[in-house]
């Protein structure tokens, strides 16, 4: 059930209008819905609870009640738009630090704070009305324990409550948030896009690490060395040739 609407109009573009619900089965899908009825770029789909959400490859992201859920809807040029999903993780470590962990980016969109994911992000593109758009969601980890997480992820997840022992309100991480977004597609808009991958490529903790990426039927295993300008993730492997990842399953080696 929708329970607020809310409107910023001294933001630029992302978060001028706030749709608030108490419980979606997945903001993504609500945002998507609100397409059918002229849902404006940078419309943001907020909920307390989802019943349904989704990671990556249809993965279900746990939604516990005290986590921030929200989705936002983007027109950007199509040729970039699958960039947008990895360059969304960078406002989402600022706002992570911001209020006190110091989170790093583990390709391609999971916030990683000493190995334990504490955000996640999917970003999916949709065509309504002869028009592309992308919706990005934004799942984190705020005020939720670990107890209320599947026994399965709870030695692989964390959260701010439990980094920075302190309440933060939702709707305080959700504002700067957002700002940091709406800053974030500006540039988006008007920058070369190997600068911002230079950006991503710096908060990536994946990068130096040894991995193990898997597309379908194929497994590279090697050291990830660096993004390259389209996004893939370029993975050496022991005979030192070059690899370009980037749908698929990758595990971080010890």
């Amino acid at each position: 059930m929708k329970i607020g609407e809310v409107h910023e109009p001294n933001r630029k573009l992302v978060g001028r209008t706030i749709w608030h619900y108490d419980a979606v089965e997945s903001t993504n899908e609500t945002a998507k819905e609100s397409l059918e009825a002229d849902g404006e770029e940078g419309l943001v789909i907020w909920a307390d609870r989802q019943a349904a959400g989704r990671g990556r490859q249809g993965r279900l992201w746990a939604s516990p009640p005290g986590g921030l859920y929200a989705s936002i809807i983007l027109r950007p040029k199509q040729a970039h738009a699958w960039i947008l999903g990895l360059l969304v993780g960078m406002p989402v470590v600022k706002a992570l630090r911001h209020y006190g962990v110091f989170a790093g980016l583990k390709y391609p969109n999971d916030a990683v704070y000493q190995d334990r994911k504490i955000a996640g992000i999917l970003s999916e593109g949709v065509y309504r009305r002869d028009l592309y758009h992308v919706v990005v969601g934004v799942g984190v980890n705020t005020n939720v324990d670990l107890e209320q997480f599947p026994p399965e992820l709870r030695e692989t997840a964390t959260t701010l409550k439990r980094e920075v022992r302190l309440f933060v309100a939702n709707d305080e991480f959700l504002d700067y948030l957002l700002a940091q977004i709406d800053d974030l597609y500006s540039r988006y808009r008007n920058t070369r896009i190997e600068f911002l991958l230079k950006d991503y490529r710096g908060q990536c903790t994946t990068i130096g690490k040894r991995v193990a990426a898997r597309t379908g039927k194929t497994t590279v295993t090697g050291k990830a060395y660096d993004i390259a300008v389209n996004g893939a993730l370029v993975i050496m492997d022991d005979a030192g040739t070059k690899h370009e990842f980037v749908e698929g399953n990758l595990e971080i080696l010890k």
